[in-house]
């Protein structure tokens, strides 16, 4: 650290060099208050305070004088150092001093450090969102691609043109696609018997269920249809084929006549 005293004093000099020598603060001394350069302290002795006081304040960390007396209220000092003053007064004042500025550097480069975080976390979210930003229009670009296929799009159904004809035979004639499709299923052949099911028993199935609703054709009476006997299901497809006021008829318990032909005679 250094100090510059502003003094015109002999005794005050070797005592302020003796002390500086003990807490290895370089020592400067001059008897005017022209100053050029910066200084970690600057003590001036009482005959030298005068209207450039506050002005060389600026030019040091810390800034103090020699008196007998306060100094005025526009003279704004850091530390005093009553006059007449021992080397020990002089030692317990400058190092407490030096704590002080010890502090105050350390509370900066905290405040800095402080500062400098948020800033990394203000950075860390600028990317979080560009990154967002950049998965948003990678999404929009993907919307726009013609080889994506909608749901809207399947339920309008339609007909396939030549483009999504020619899609299809590119992801048919694919090779990476089919070894994908190898690897994701296993072959017929490893699956038990059971896990399969013969066409002709499915085939037999089938008429099974159905065989309730078979009627005799060498039978010349009316058949009779009793609806209650079946779900809503069943009955749906017949339903739909008759008008409200059938359907109000049935609700009400009236029997209906329904003849059924291939062609009208």
């Amino acid at each position: 650290m250094t100090l510059l005293l502003i003094t015109k004093t002999n005794m005050v000099v070797k005592i302020f060099d003796l002390i500086c020598t003990k807490l290895e603060i370089k020592l400067f001394v001059q008897d005017n208050t022209s100053i050029s350069k910066n200084y970690d302290f600057i003590v001036v002795d009482q005959d030298l305070v005068d209207e450039k006081f506050n002005i060389i304040k600026q030019m040091s960390s810390k800034i103090g004088a020699i008196s007998n007396e306060e100094l005025p209220f526009d003279k704004s000092r850091d530390f005093l150092i009553s006059r007449p003053f021992l080397p020990h007064d002089l030692y317990t004042i400058l190092l407490e001093q030096i704590e002080n500025v010890k502090e105050e550097a350390k509370q900066e480069r905290d405040s800095k450090n402080k500062f400098s975080h948020e800033d990394d976390e203000i950075e860390g979210i600028s990317d979080y969102i560009e990154t967002l930003a950049d998965d948003i229009a990678y999404d929009i670009e993907d919307e726009g691609d013609e080889s994506i296929i909608s749901i809207a799009a399947l339920k309008n159904g339609g007909i396939l043109d030549k483009s999504e004809l020619g899609k299809i035979n590119s992801i048919l004639n694919d090779d990476n696609l089919q070894e994908r499709f190898q690897k994701e299923f296993v072959d017929e052949s490893e699956m038990s018997e059971t896990d399969w099911k013969d066409l002709s028993q499915i085939i037999d199935d089938a008429l099974g269920e159905v065989s309730e609703y078979e009627f005799d054709l060498n039978n010349n009476e009316p058949y009779e249809l009793i609806l209650n006997k079946y779900n809503i299901d069943e009955l749906r497809p017949l339903l739909t084929k008759c008008n409200q006021s059938i359907i109000d008829r049935l609700s009400q318990g009236n029997v209906i006549d329904l003849r059924l032909s291939l062609n009208k005679g």
